[in-house]
């Protein structure tokens, strides 16, 4: 394999798995959190726990082989190399924004889902309050992604 075939396969693999992950994280944000909005404390936080652990299966191997993909790609492409290393950057920048902005509210979120006498506390207004506070940063992730 000579270095223009490698070129093309990493920018391939790179290009399509920040896509597939962008999709992941506007899917969850779009499509199945809003799903969880009025339902019973114990309903959406257990939904919830599930989303984000099957997720975290998914999307760290994705970021961290999008990164890795982009990275050989921008050192393969000399000219390109600026470019790709802002993809390299924003797909890596979803894990790191999961762990700046996002780790107070999942960890209150799987609180509730884990622990009987916080959830019994809770509220499903605070529930939904703090699922769209999750959502609109989940977003974040999927812009970053997407970038």
């Amino acid at each position: 394999m000579d270095r223009i075939d490698v070129l093309k396969a990493t920018s391939l693999v790179g290009l399509t798995s920040s896509l597939w992950l962008s999709g992941i994280y506007f899917g969850s944000s779009q499509l199945t959190v809003p799903l969880l909005f009025g339902l019973p404390v114990e309903t959406s936080s257990a939904a919830f726990k599930d989303l984000y652990y099957s997720g975290a299966k998914t999307v760290v191997p994705l970021a961290l082989l999008s990164t890795v993909a982009t990275g050989v790609a921008g050192y393969l492409d000399p000219e390109k190399r600026v470019g790709y290393a802002i993809a390299a950057v924003s797909t890596i920048g979803t894990l790191a924004w999961t762990r700046a902005a996002m780790v107070g509210n999942i960890d209150r979120l799987l609180a509730i889902a884990d622990d009987k006498k916080v959830k019994e506390k809770v509220r499903t207004e605070e529930m939904d309050q703090l699922l769209k506070q999750w959502q609109w940063m989940n977003s974040v992730r999927a812009v970053l992604a997407g970038v």
